[in-house]
């Protein structure tokens, strides 16, 4: 299968973000956009919120959104009032700060949005509840610490992709994906350990060329066959 590329948005100034996502959209390489949104409480930076974003043209862009928040249901429930028509795709909730994973998840799904969990660089994989692994569709792992973007990817990360391919082979079938620092000199590596969706910040917004740096990613690729 091949590895599913998303570009992402980490910005509490809205009109930076809107153009983050035109690029994205204009440059027709990538299916979808993972929108963080943070509260100010659970790191320290402040972004907007789903409802700031109804009146962007996604175009064929899909969103996945990962709530580094206190109480990530809180925002579930808002784009459920207000964001229906957005493009949604996945809903990942930072698990720190959360009271009730299960029921996270299960709200999420209720809206047929793939529901992941997701857990900073330094949290085990212990702390997700034994119930909710079965509710998953998808595990977030952070490769650096939550918050800020532009770090470099910690090599725990590989640690921690391996545990938890090992606890998915003895249970529900779940995508596993990694934010923060993802480059195009270690998309492979993680590729190879066999992860199957990243998100590139930096590595995409901060190019001189955005749809170039897009294509140099994904041209570091493995292809399908390597994989198998």
């Amino acid at each position: 299968m091949q590895l599913d590329v998303t570009a992402n948005v980490l910005t509490g100034d809205l009109n930076l973000a809107r153009r983050q996502i035109e690029l994205a959209r204009e440059s027709k390489l990538l299916p979808a956009i993972q929108i963080d949104i943070v509260d100010g409480v659970f790191a320290d930076t402040h972004t907007f919120t789903p409802q700031d974003l109804v009146d962007i043209d996604f175009g064929e862009l899909q969103i996945d959104f990962h709530l580094m928040t206190e109480e990530p249901m809180d925002y579930v429930w808002e784009m459920e009032e207000y964001c229906r028509h957005l493009p949604i795709r996945s809903v990942f909730g930072q698990i720190e700060k959360m009271s009730y994973q299960e029921a996270f998840l299960e709200e999420v799904k209720k809206q047929d949005w793939r529901a992941g969990l997701a857990l900073d660089l330094y949290t085990p994989l212990e702390a997700i509840d034994d119930n909710s692994w079965d509710w998953m569709d998808a595990l977030l792992l952070l490769g650096a610490p939550a918050g800020e973007s532009g770090q470099e990817l910690n090599p725990l990360i590989f640690e921690k992709i391996q545990a938890a391919r090992e606890k998915i082979l003895k249970g529900e079938p779940m995508r596993i994906f990694v934010d923060c620092g993802v480059n195009k000199d270690n998309v492979a590596k993680l590729q190879r350990a066999g992860v199957d969706s990243v998100t590139a910040n930096s590595a995409f917004n901060q190019a001189p060329n955005y749809k170039q740096a897009v294509e140099e990613f994904l041209s570091k690729l493995l292809p399908t066959q390597e994989m198998s």
